[in-house]
């Protein structure tokens, strides 16, 4: 009995007795010992009596199992690989229907567009031969002074019936011919010779909000080509009496083709029309240009001023006056928003932040978060050391 002195002969600490059973059975040629040997060890472990047979035979049924079990491993791991594959192939699948899926979506939204751009050009071709704009050249002027108009947040389109607002499609027309009129008489009171117009967004109600949509007497199609003529009338009054009329377009978030912001790009908004309608409809008065947008905002000059036209959803107030430099290269000396409806001036250092007002007045938003906002738009006067005057242009509440 001196090999069971052998240490290699013991059950190891952490060994289990069928390891033990195994790897004794397994090495007893290396281990020089036999199999009655191994019995003895294998009951002085467990304080059995077994015969040597019992632990042979238990033995061979591990021989004859192991070879089983370990192929059916082998399968349970190529089946594991085989499932990792094919997740990998259906995550796969997947990301590429998601950008077929997007890539339809962008193809879709630029046919619609493309769809309401021809539809605005017919529109034009109709309305010429049965209403042509009015339009006389202006006499020279006496002064070489520089005015400008801010047109923000009409929301055509929406019919509103609180206790403060009142607002549908006549309403509409009547501020619209309000403002007009009091933009040229606070221009040919101050002498100016140079206009500019600044369409700051939101002249359509458009489909974005629930609310909205609810409020909505027009789809935005219409919207635009109503608003869109509208504008075009107005600027061939203006034209009629003001020797330069510089007009800009800001698109605001109203116009977009979808309610999810995600869904569409900075372009795919119904006021970029406006620049189409506009250039085709006023092409025959000369002393009108239009300048679009890029990116969202234009920068522009008005008499010696370096001036922004913002719509103000991409622009909060108090951070516009830090982020718009570092686009620019150089600190304007106005940005000029709406948005907010609400009429609002501060300066900030070298820069005088300008909000304008909404034409459309209170509605259901302003009502439910207790906005006190009154409809009107605003006209300024530039001399050479900036804004040399403001006018408020009001709009009564028919309410």
């Amino acid at each position: 009995m001196t090999a069971i002195l052998n240490p290699v002969l013991r059950r190891e600490k952490e060994e289990s007795f069928t390891d033990y059973h195994i790897r004794l059975f397994k090495n007893k040629d290396t281990y020089h010992i036999d199999t009655k040997t191994i019995a003895a060890l294998l009951n002085k472990d467990q304080g059995t009596n077994y015969d040597e047979s019992k632990w042979r035979k238990d033995y061979k049924q591990y021989e004859r199992w192991n070879d089983y079990i370990m192929s059916k491993s082998l399968d349970e791991e190529i089946l594991r690989k085989y499932e990792e594959v094919r997740l990998q192939s259906e995550k796969e699948k997947i990301r590429t229907r998601d950008q077929k899926r997007e890539y339809r979506k962008s193809i879709t939204n630029q046919a619609r567009f493309e769809k309401i751009k021809d539809d605005v050009v017919q529109a034009i071709v109709n309305l010429e031969s049965k209403r042509p704009l009015r339009f006389t050249f202006p006499l020279p002027a006496t002064a070489e002074k520089h005015g400008l108009a801010l047109f923000s947040d009409w929301h055509f389109g929406m019919e509103i019936d609180n206790r403060i607002n009142k607002f549908n499609k006549e309403i509409f027309d009547q501020r619209v011919e309000h403002l007009t009129n009091k933009v040229i008489e606070y221009g040919k009171k101050n002498h100016v010779s140079t206009l500019h117009v600044a369409n700051l967004g939101d002249l359509i109600g458009g489909l974005i909000h629930v609310s909205t949509r609810v409020q909505a007497n027009e789809d935005a199609v219409e919207q635009i080509k109503y608003v869109s003529e509208t504008l075009a009338e107005v600027l061939a009054m203006l034209a009629s009496e003001f020797q330069e009329i510089k007009f800009y377009n800001v698109a605001g978030n109203h116009g977009r083709l979808s309610p999810s912001k995600n869904d569409v790009g900075i372009k795919e908004n119904f006021e970029y029309l406006i620049n189409w309608y506009l250039e085709a409809r006023l092409r025959d008065i000369k002393n009108i240009s239009i300048e679009p947008e890029q990116d969202g905002f234009i920068p522009a000059k008005i008499n010696n001023q370096e001036v922004v036209f913002v719509h103000g959803h991409y622009d909060r107030v108090d951070q516009c006056v830090t982020r718009l430099p570092q686009l620019l290269g150089y600190i304007p000396s106005y940005i000029f928003g709406g948005h907010i409806h609400h009429n609002y001036e501060k300066e900030y250092g070298s820069t005088t932040v300008v909000v304008n007002g909404a034409l459309v007045g209170a509605d259901d938003y302003a009502m439910q978060g207790r906005f006190g906002t009154k409809p009107s738009q605003k006209f300024m006067v530039f001399d050479d050391d900036g804004v040399e005057a403001t006018y408020i242009i009001r709009f009564k509440n028919e309410n």
